[in-house]
């Protein structure tokens, strides 16, 4: 049986496609799943490292895209809440302009957050836009027009628009004609720096153990803990305060004082049983005074 060589050739062609294929979308996979990880990890560490160490980072390292740091703190804040996201730029003559934009996808974890502005990010920057105005973050989110140096312009669909429609990470970077790399690489980045973070307000990772309470400042203290001869004590309020003082062979206390917040003195008792000395109250009042003897 003779062959078309013909036949042959496109069969071949035909498989190698088919492999081909296979292989990238198994590297699209890989790299979908490269990025959920790390997406994950820095969700995380919002309970670990806290809120602000993870919103912070994604601030910090998208300031200069976005302009300033408050152009940057309202694309984290906005983006993560699903909320009106306001951004201000100035201009070569000094004019300032803003622009506000609600994102379609909802509230968003601080995973894709990230992945949303470095996908702007990236796409901006392969039109030569390197320094966007507010504008132009507006339209490579949700869509717009952008017009480089160059007097080029692009109608652009929006990441987030990609995103809202049930795009995966990949597939809207695939459709961009970019990779996930260095997205993944990035974010990677910027957990390790987080993870060696201070802990900040919402994290929850464990302290050097509790600081002990000051003792208080009196002069002999009793065996029970209480403040002993030439003591004196006051506090406000209606309730009762004991303590413990040294009292006679009988029992009875050494020392009494009174006064409105019911505070007491101890002293030291003679070895007839009567006290040595009285401690003072601070305040007089109407409260009762009395000690109790060990």
């Amino acid at each position: 049986m003779t062959r078309n060589p013909i036949s042959v050739v496109n069969a071949l062609l035909v498989a190698g496609a088919i492999g081909m294929g296979g292989v990238g979308a198994h590297a699209a996979d890989s790299s979908e799943s490269a990025l959920a990880t790390q997406a994950s990890t820095m969700n995380t560490l919002t309970a670990t490292r806290g809120d602000g160490a993870v919103s912070g980072k994604i601030s910090a390292d998208f300031a200069t895209f976005a302009g300033s740091s408050a152009n940057a703190d309202a694309l984290v804040t906005g983006l993560r809440s699903g909320t009106a996201i306001t951004l201000t730029s100035t201009d070569a003559k000094g004019v300032t302009t803003s622009t506000t934009f609600t994102p379609p996808t909802g509230k968003m974890g601080y995973g894709n957050v990230y992945t949303s502005l470095a996908l702007a990010r990236q796409q901006l920057a392969g039109l030569g836009i390197t320094n966007p105005t507010a504008q132009q973050i507006e339209a490579a989110l949700v869509g717009g027009t952008v017009t480089n140096n160059s007097g080029q312009t692009t109608q652009l669909t929006g990441i987030l628009q990609l995103r809202s429609q049930g795009m995966g990470w990949g597939q809207i970077a695939n459709s961009l004609g970019y990779k996930l790399g260095p997205v993944i690489s990035s974010m990677r980045s910027a957990n390790a720096h987080v993870a060696k973070a201070p802990v900040t307000a919402g994290g929850t990772a464990s302290t050097t153990g509790a600081r002990p309470s000051p003792a208080p400042k009196s002069g002999i203290v009793t065996g029970a803990g209480g403040a002993a001869a030439g003591s004196s004590a006051g506090a406000s309020g209606r309730g009762n305060a004991y303590g413990r003082g040294i009292v006679t062979g009988a029992g009875t206390p050494a020392g009494v004082g009174a006064g409105q917040g019911n505070a007491y003195s101890k002293g030291i008792v003679s070895g007839a049983g009567a006290a040595g000395s009285q401690g003072a109250a601070g305040a007089g009042g109407q409260g009762k005074g009395g000690g109790k003897g060990n």
